[in-house]
């Protein structure tokens, strides 16, 4: 099968369980690592899918690799080329397929319930999931829904945080995530978490019981990464 290609955007916001769980299915992947000064490329034509990480920038911002990677979106559409985005990489997904990428008015960090969304794809992906889920949130941007994409879940605090368009799966929530990453993170970033409020936890109350919860949350990351599998075998075969 063609290897999935994957845009790395900050070091430390790494592949996590995404490149594991292709690992243990037998799939192949490459890494473009943006942080590094990788440009990005725009012939797809022998790769079986796309997957964009998270990062600490704004869509919104000028660089030009972020219009690079709007393009490829664009062009990835038009091909129904498979494509994943975990929380900035969803933002992307977006902004390419005319969503809009705004500030919050309070950034969004730590283990937030989501609420899936009453519609046929959400009943047939997550029936056997309990009607709210914990999740590891860390973002300060909303995104909306681009026309024609299925919502998958919501929270408390921002009502667009995941959908499926075509061959796409854009997702806030990093669904990603693993305990060394995330105690990474509260290394690296933990300055982030100022002021604190009812959508910014603290370092010691996202710590609390971390690896737990991760194994909880990856009862729905591996739903959305096996349904996305699916459709990059699906893609590989035509």
């Amino acid at each position: 099968m063609k290897p999935i290609r994957i845009f790395r955007h900050d070091s430390w916001v790494g592949t996590g369980h995404f490149a594991e769980t292709l690992k243990e299915k037998g799939l192949n992947y490459e890494l473009v690592a943006i942080d590094q000064g990788d440009s990005v490329p725009d012939d797809v034509a022998n790769i079986g899918g796309l997957a964009f990480l998270g990062g600490t920038m704004s869509v919104n911002d000028s660089f030009t690799w972020i219009r690079d990677e709007l393009n490829l979106i664009r062009s990835a559409s038009q091909r129904k080329l498979p494509v994943f985005g975990h929380c900035f990489g969803a933002q992307l997904i977006s902004k390419a397929l005319g969503g809009k990428i705004s500030a919050m008015s309070s950034k969004e960090i730590g283990w937030h319930a989501v609420k899936f969304f009453d519609n046929d794809t959400c009943r047939q992906w997550f029936h056997h999931l309990p009607e709210t889920i914990d999740v590891m949130f860390w973002h300060e941007d909303a995104m909306t829904i681009p026309s024609g994409g299925i919502p998958l879940y919501s929270s408390t605090h921002y009502p667009d945080q995941a959908f499926t368009i075509d061959n796409m799966i854009a997702t806030i929530p990093h669904v990603e995530v693993t305990a060394v990453m995330l105690r990474k993170w509260l290394e690296i970033y933990s300055d982030d978490l100022a002021p604190l409020s009812a959508s910014v936890q603290s370092a010691e109350e996202i710590s609390r019981d971390h690896e737990q919860r991760i194994s909880i949350m990856q009862q729905l990351t591996e739903i959305l990464y096996n349904r996305w599998i699916d459709m990059v075998t699906a893609y590989s075969s035509l």
